[in-house]
């Protein structure tokens, strides 16, 4: 399991990702870059912010909550816009909705309804690979399910095999579709 993640990008996927692992006390340190507040409209918000925290900063949100989750986290929420590489020590996730400047990811997630797109095989082949489409709604249970999943995949250090890997999340089903086997 990593033990130090930046997370770009504090949407549905990053913000959760980052709350769950507060929640379960996985990690110790935890960046987190978003330029982002929460928006809403027709008075709903996106999971997991509520409507009530329209307007405010995503990563402050985060912060907050992850604070409460595990009081012994050391955390740094950056309200910024990352388009460049950050810096190669770090374990980079990738959670933007546009991923079209190259971050320096070692991770790369995208969620679409219940789609889940892992990528761990960008830093050894640096495709520009388009699939996030926000096609779906988004539905809890399939963020749920994604969470878990990335989780598991994280502690099981399963991003060392390089490749894009597609998880069906109703289905319960999971392809590679590129990269090692």
């Amino acid at each position: 399991m990593i033990s130090k993640p930046v997370i770009i990008g504090c949407g549905t996927v990053g913000a959760t990702l980052a709350l769950q692992f507060s929640k379960e006390k996985l990690i110790s340190d935890l960046r987190l870059y978003d330029n982002d507040i929460v928006s809403h409209s027709n008075n709903s918000s996106s999971y997991p912010f509520l409507k009530e925290e329209a307007g405010l900063p995503k990563v402050q949100i985060i912060e907050f909550m992850c604070k409460l989750l595990h009081k012994d986290i050391r955390i740094q929420a950056i309200q910024k816009k990352i388009t460049k590489p950050l810096s190669a020590s770090n374990f980079i996730i990738d959670c933007r909705d546009c991923k079209l400047a190259d971050v320096g990811a070692n991770l790369r997630i995208s969620l679409d309804g219940h789609m889940l797109y892992l990528d761990s095989m960008h830093k050894t082949n640096p495709k520009n690979y388009s699939y996030h489409r926000y096609v779906y709604p988004r539905n809890e249970i399939y963020i749920k399910k994604a969470i878990d999943i990335i989780i598991e995949y994280l502690k099981n250090d399963e991003y060392i095999f390089h490749n894009l890997k597609l998880y069906n999340l109703k289905q319960n089903d999971s392809y590679i579709l590129e990269g090692d086997l």
